[in-house]
């Protein structure tokens, strides 16, 4: 294996350590012994690779962590979400945020609700004017603007997910790029078939990470574990209770889509646990009008 191969390995199981270990006590001895690398060598190598230090990643993720939070548990109490992703006061973390976000953890969770009352959403429609058809029929109507968007929702029990991965590190539009990289290392090893899916795991929420700290995964779905090489890596999406929603979409719609997901969750009861992910079900070019059948997997608790 190269050797920058192993540092992009070494990063990614420390980023992955982390986001299993958010609330636990993290400090760099603890992160590289993730790793065969020397604390100094360690801190170097995360650096090169991620632009920031590893401590500084782990305060920022942290915050952002908190701040989504913040935005969808309006009633839980601010020391609580403190305490919840590892910070050891509540002083501590509201000082912390305020560096970060430039406002109070307080003045932030407001200004998230206005802006919330007045961004335009989009809205469940249905043919029965009953309130409590929704939660029976899985189709979806979805008006948002002048246009109806398709969706067949459900909360389902998944089994665990198992892929091979090339981590992208930036703006979505770029994932392309990290998806060549990917099938050019596993086509040889056989993983590739006619009936392979695709499917891109989310770790950042695009309304609180800036685009240049943004984390993704191109993966492909596999039968199984699988020992991977070079800077592909293997992972196992845990299985479930999640919020499915399968949609037929253009490019141009995605965001949409995730947006109106989320809606759906709030309408029935729901939040997010855990990383997102959108499994591609079929190929654009196979489609008659080269859209996207896709599925948009969210891990969710009652709220």
């Amino acid at each position: 294996m190269e050797q920058s191969d192993r540092y992009t390995r070494s990063v990614n199981a420390v980023i992955d350590y982390v986001n299993a270990h958010i609330g636990e006590p993290l400090d760099v001895g603890r992160l590289a012994a993730q790793t065969s690398l020397s604390v100094y060598h360690f801190c170097r190598v995360f650096a090169a690779v991620r632009g920031e230090s590893p401590a500084r990643y782990v305060l920022r993720r942290r915050l952002e962590l908190a701040a989504i939070q913040l935005r969808n548990a309006v009633g839980r109490p601010v020391s609580d979400i403190a305490f919840a992703y590892g910070f050891n006061s509540a002083n501590v973390f509201c000082r912390n945020f305020k560096r970060h976000y430039g406002m109070t953890a307080e003045a932030y969770r407001k200004k998230e609700q206005q802006e919330r009352k007045n961004r335009p959403s989009p809205r469940n429609i249905g043919n029965d004017g009953r309130s409590y058809s929704r939660y029976f029929c899985p189709c979806k109507s979805l008006k948002i603007g002048d246009k109806i968007m398709e969706c067949n929702f459900e909360i389902k029990q998944l089994e665990a997910t198992h892929v091979v991965y090339c981590r992208h590190y930036g703006a979505y539009d770029n994932l392309q790029e990290s998806f060549d990289k990917l099938l050019r290392q596993v086509y040889p090893l056989g993983l590739v078939t006619p009936e392979s899916r695709l499917a891109t795991v989310f770790h950042d929420n695009p309304e609180v990470t800036d685009v240049e700290h943004r984390i993704s995964d191109a993966c492909l779905v596999v039968d199984g574990p699988v020992k991977a090489g070079g800077e592909v890596c293997s992972a196992t999406l845990e299985g479930g209770q999640y919020a499915v929603g399968r949609f037929v979409l253009e490019w141009k719609e995605f965001e949409e889509a995730w947006r109106s997901m989320f809606v759906l969750l709030e309408e029935h009861g729901f939040s997010c646990c855990g990383l997102p992910f959108e499994v591609y079900i079929n190929r654009p070019e196979t489609h008659p009008t080269g859209k996207w059948e896709v599925d948009i997997c969210i891990p969710v608790q009652a709220k």
